[in-house]
């Protein structure tokens, strides 16, 4: 139950150019390349079709800078879901280094499980993702975010091997490169990702039959197959988006309300949904007058995540409402190449692939 009270607790080698940014004068800028220190042979365990694995790698920062961009290189594409990079300081090296294990890195489904701020998928704070279709994630002009000398990443990769047909899984060597400025004179402000998910409660289609469209049933084939930690988010986001954390009702639209408790600045919205997802919204104090639409996916595409920048900042306050909402076709397992072959199930939240996600990304500045 940790997990979960936590989820409860939450949501509420480097080369010199010159650029010219709108925040600050000419100034030199360094690329620092971090790599897995070793080749990884993606696994999955107990029948699944998925491997969450985190490495340390190491950019080797020479000087306290800002990050204005970061550019993801996952080594094979064909399998590489999604990639988080987390930052890890000086109080949390010691144990990074202990669960990479020199290199060979550590299950982890559910979040990367390195110190108290990092015990969850949701509740990690996130420093940069990659998903089909943004190789590069760039800061909106006047952004960045900090990164010290000497600090190391930690990167989560999701291997997806629904892709494999055909022959062995190969083995993968991916990479970041972070484009920094020096922290010393900059101007740009500090960006941070706010997170708004909502449960997935998807019924087996009419007509569709089968050992895990039963609900219980499929979330012990979640846990065995990913985490424990998985199930208890599935349950976790039911009870704190108004549900029953055991028994919902199911539904293709999911939708979470929360209440803002810290003043933000929005500058940028991405989506985050897997392979049933055909739409999504992020909206502002729904139902008021001063309803504002953050973001709208209309014909959300898995292959097309990239963030959208706000045309102007939008201001959220202590007390205002942020909806996020999702809609799903769970007749898309039947014909999707990934998914055709896979037994119907009843489709919660879950980190797999053949599993789905309701997760809207704001990119907020607290100044």
């Amino acid at each position: 139950m940790k997990s979960l009270r936590i989820l409860i607790a939450l949501l509420m080698i480097p080369s010199t150019v010159v650029a010219l940014d709108s925040a600050r004068a000419v100034t030199s800028t360094q690329a620092f390349t971090a790599t897995m220190s070793k080749g990884y042979q993606p696994t999955a365990a107990n029948g699944g079709t998925d491997d969450y694995h985190c490495f340390v790698i190491d950019p080797h920062v020479t000087t306290n800078s800002i990050i204005t961009s970061v550019t993801f290189k996952p080594q094979q594409k064909l399998i590489v879901h999604h990639m988080i990079l987390f930052q890890v300081t000086g109080k949390d090296r010691a144990s990074a280094l202990a669960l990479d294990n020199n290199g060979a890195g550590w299950s982890c489904f559910g979040g990367t499980g390195m110190g108290s701020s990092f015990s969850s998928f949701l509740t990690t704070p996130w420093l940069s993702s990659w998903a089909p279709g943004r190789n590069t994630d760039v800061m909106p002009a006047g952004y960045g975010t900090s990164i010290a000398k000497g600090d190391l990443l930690v990167v989560q990769i999701h291997y997806n091997l629904l892709a494999i047909e055909f022959g062995g899984v190969p083995k993968d060597r991916s990479s970041v490169v972070l484009n920094t400025v020096p922290a010393s004179g900059s101007n740009l402000k500090p960006l941070f990702a706010d997170l708004f998910p909502a449960p997935v409660e998807l019924a087996c289609p009419a007509g569709v039959t089968g050992d895990l469209c039963d609900r219980g049933k499929s979330l012990i084939d979640l846990a065995r197959r990913t985490s424990r930690a998985s199930a208890l988010e599935a349950a976790g986001l039911n009870l704190i988006c108004g549900q029953s954390a055991f028994n919902p009702t199911p539904n293709n639209t999911s939708t979470c309300d929360r209440k803002i408790s810290q003043n933000e600045l929005v500058i940028k919205a991405t989506p985050h949904m897997h392979l049933l997802g055909r739409s999504m919204k992020l909206i502002l104090n729904p139902g008021t007058p001063g309803e504002k639409v953050l973001l709208d996916r209309p014909q959300y595409n898995f292959d097309d995540q990239s963030p959208t920048v706000l045309s102007k900042p939008v201001a959220l306050k202590v007390g205002d409402t942020v909806r996020v909402q999702c809609t799903f076709d769970p007749t898309l397992r039947a014909v999707l190449p990934q998914l055709k072959k896979a037994a119907p199930r009843y489709v919660t939240w879950g980190e797999g692939s053949s599993d789905e996600m309701c997760l809207g990304v704001l990119g907020v500045s607290h100044n």
